[in-house]
């Protein structure tokens, strides 16, 4: 509906800005006066604007104005990240910022098993907020069918046509969002980090699941199969699969240890990779497998953004390096440092990635969102 998509306007609009009068959000948004007085008189209603006391205009001149600025005190949202060996269950509000965040270990990797004790922490926690939660958003790796609300194929979690969402509805009793977490990441670069002003987007996503998510035109690729972003084929075959392969965080660890690193987990090996130069070339010599892989999806789409979300990008030396190296070597792209970046959510990527799946339909559609929520636990105790 053009109303829905007007309030949508005005929300994102505000986000920008941080701080705006209506003048200034109605030439951001692109839309006439009367459209965002009206807008903005629904959105406030709905609880998720909120309109400042009235003030003088610069330097005291012109007719005063009240700023409208997002509700982020009474609205949250609650994500949940499903990695291979973890759950992260975290509160954002609705301007993106992390709240709070907690691991859930997995106590098995059967799906029943996973949901069940996430399901149940999303209730504590659910419990312990007084605002009002906007929703539960779920991300996760692998083949996410976000229409169906499925997990199709995992690839490290033994996950095949898992209806999540369905399950965590019934469980949560919220209204449940699911999607892939390389596609939620790029939701998130556009509301809240480096992507908000570019055309064409692509992020790749290095961790236990290796995969790529892309933007064109503002609008994020999903395919009427939900699979856009599989990469395990794109270059070179069985044997680029098998390198591939050889690059997600488990692999990595399992190399590390075999070159008698005393590692458990990935951030350990990036931790050692600070002084150690065994741990900086197996970094070095992801980051040049996993170029090879950008190199291919700058020339295929011709970004004006690239995210790298591989922790490493920033906290070893070389990494950066051999990803710009490789992709100057293999790519049309003469000067890469001015296209690739890293995530801008670095130490809260997958709290923020979970979170995004439902800000995303906000910032879209906010008053059909809105209209699903919960009352506030205050609201629901009067």
């Amino acid at each position: 509906m053009a109303g829905d998509k007007s309030a949508g306007a005005v929300l994102r609009a505000v986000l920008a800005e941080g701080t705006a009068p209506r003048s200034v959000i109605a030439r951001v948004a692109g839309l006439s006066p009367a459209t965002v007085t009206s807008q903005v008189r629904a959105l406030a209603a709905a609880g998720l604007l909120t309109e400042l006391p009235e003030t003088a205009g610069p330097g005291g001149m012109g007719r005063p104005h009240s700023p409208l600025v997002l509700n982020v005190a009474g609205n949250v949202v609650i994500g949940l990240h499903i990695a291979a060996d973890h759950c992260t269950v975290a509160v954002l509000d609705i301007a993106g910022t992390v709240r709070l965040s907690h691991r859930v270990p997995h106590l098995g990797l059967d799906p029943d098993v996973i949901l069940a004790s996430a399901a149940a922490e999303v209730r504590r926690l659910r419990g312990e907020l007084t605002e009002r939660v906007i929703g539960l958003g779920v991300a996760i790796g692998g083949w996410v069918d976000s229409s169906a609300g499925s997990v199709v194929e995992h690839g490290t979690l033994p996950w095949r046509n898992v209806a999540v969402r369905q399950y965590l509805s019934e469980q949560t009793g919220l209204p449940v969002t699911l999607d892939s977490h390389s596609r939620a990441l790029v939701h998130a670069e556009q509301l809240f980090g480096h992507a908000r002003s570019a055309a064409a987007t692509v992020l790749l996503f290095a961790g236990n699941v290796i995969d790529v998510a892309f933007a064109v035109h503002g609008r994020v690729h999903y395919g009427p199969r939900s699979a856009a972003g599989a990469i395990t084929r794109l270059v070179g075959g069985d044997a680029a699969e098998s390198a591939l392969a050889e690059c997600t965080d488990r692999a990595m660890v399992a190399h590390a240890r075999r070159a008698g690193l005393p590692v458990q987990r990935i951030p350990d090996l990036i931790a050692l990779a600070g002084q150690d130069t065994t741990a900086q070339t197996l970094f070095a010599e992801r980051a040049r497998v996993l170029g090879r892989v950008v190199a291919v999806v700058i020339d295929l789409l011709d970004p004006d953004a690239v995210v790298i979300v591989d922790p490493a990008l920033v906290r070893v030396p070389s990494v950066r390096a051999a990803y710009l190296d490789v992709v100057r070597r293999f790519s049309a792209c003469e000067r890469p440092e001015e296209v690739i970046t890293g995530s801008s959510f670095f130490g809260r990527v997958l709290e923020t990635a979970a979170g995004a799946v439902v800000l995303q339909r906000l910032f879209t559609d906010p008053l059909s969102v809105v209209s699903t929520a919960e009352p506030a636990a205050t609201d629901a105790r009067v």
